[in-house]
């Protein structure tokens, strides 16, 4: 009973991503026209994200490991000198 229960709650989350997907798409339409309104349809984005990692945290059982937005420079590729083309 207690998986059904789970395997329901995913398949929620699975729809739920889905509209929020349309959702931007139609921000993104909007944007142009109202800026303002665009922003405040990301804000209720933002608030939903939420809603969906609260609700994936409770059916795995654990916190759910966000990305963190990283800002710098990025760094040269490192490359094996072994492994780099040589030009004759």
């Amino acid at each position: 009973m207690e998986t059904e229960v789970k395997l329901d709650l995913i398949a929620s989350i699975a729809k739920s991503q889905h509209a929020l997907s349309r959702i931007l798409d139609s921000v993104a339409d909007v944007a142009d026209w109202s800026p303002d309104t665009a922003r405040r349809i990301g804000e209720n984005v933002v608030l939903l994200t939420r809603m969906q990692e609260a609700m994936a945290e409770a059916v795995a059982g654990a916190p759910i490991r966000r990305s963190r937005i990283r800002n710098g420079k990025p760094a040269v590729p490192w490359l094996n000198p072994r492994l780099r083309f040589r030009a004759k």
